[in-house]
């Protein structure tokens, strides 16, 4: 992930202005932001102000009125980081940095503004919108070549056999349709502790090849989600074209820009896989929803896209 840069405004740092019940989850969620912010080397920076000055004095000035409300471990957490921000002499050095940028700071009531970072799910938001745009900055070294962010395609897989676990017959009764053996494994594992391969490889095996006639649905709001977390873009107007042309194999198709070349991604809601399409739309193989190959790599002329020269063309691509 490409590090980027957050601007920590006066008020973004005024824990004056936060309501006192709110105070620990506002710094908690800050403090993870924080931490997430540090693992992708982003930059912190700030502009000098009284409300600055404040927190640096009072920080270590702990039975001061400024913390009501806040328990200890984050004062402590805020004095052992004090601090990985660098001090500007106007907003305006910050305007000139390079993308991604954002303000940020804590969260409340009154504040943040737009396009403003204060806990995890805004900081993710930001970096996952700058590569939506910006696909050319994405750092393709070390992945599978289809799915940058494989490991949170794992965790959303994680989740689904979790989710299939939990709705297992309380009583104990093999309601799953699953040979014995394997409905025991499913009951007693801890999928929180199993490697990324068992994962996708327990995924397919178990949740897919059970979900009946709701396959279809669920591969369409699966195929997406994990789509858009890596950054792909809908291609409704390519999706029409295919349709148009009698190819009805590819109703859902996805696409990202490595280079100068397209890569396409179209769901498979027969079989809960993705299908591979390359720049020209030709099939390169079926796949699984974690990018590696479902087996063998057949190529397949049916299940390629056939409309990519005249969608380039129509919507200058």
């Amino acid at each position: 992930m490409k590090s980027g840069n957050i601007f920590i405004d006066k008020e973004g740092t005024d824990i004056s202005k936060i309501e006192v019940k709110k105070r620990n989850k506002v710094l908690h969620d800050y403090y993870v932001m924080r931490e997430d912010a540090r693992k992708s080397r982003d930059k912190f920076f700030y502009t000098y102000a009284k409300e600055w000055e404040n927190f640096f004095c009072k920080v270590w000035s702990t039975n001061d009125p400024y913390w009501a409300g806040v328990d200890m471990t984050y004062i402590t957490s805020l004095q052992a980081c004090a601090y990985h921000q660098q001090l500007i002499d106007d907003i305006s050095e910050f305007d000139a940095l390079p993308e991604p940028k954002s303000h940020g700071g804590y969260g409340y009531e009154g504040h943040p503004l737009t396009d403003y970072v204060h806990n995890s799910e805004t900081w993710e938001k930001w970096h996952s919108e700058f590569y939506y745009e910006h696909p050319k900055d994405i750092d393709w070294v070390g992945t599978n070549g289809i799915m940058p962010c494989r490991d949170k395609v794992i965790e959303i897989l994680r989740q689904e056999l979790l989710d299939f676990q939990a709705r297992l017959d309380p009583n104990g009764s093999n309601n799953t349709g699953l040979p014995h053996q394997k409905f025991l494994k499913l009951k007693e594992t801890n999928w929180k502790d199993v490697d990324s391969e068992t994962i996708v490889s327990e995924h397919n095996n178990i949740v897919i090849k059970h979900k009946g006639k709701k396959l279809k649905a669920y591969s369409e709001e699966i195929g997406s989600r994990i789509c858009i977390i890596n950054y792909y873009h809908r291609e409704t107007e390519l999706e029409k074209l295919e349709k148009d042309h009698g190819n009805t194999k590819a109703s859902i198709i996805y696409s990202i820009k490595k280079g100068d070349k397209y890569q396409f991604i179209s769901i498979d809601t027969a079989h809960g896989k993705f299908e591979l399409c390359d720049d020209s739309g030709a099939h390169q193989g079926e796949i699984r929803f974690d990018g590696s190959s479902n087996g063998a790599a057949t190529v397949k002329e049916d299940h390629g896209l056939h409309c990519i020269a005249e969608w380039k063309k129509m919507y200058n691509k």
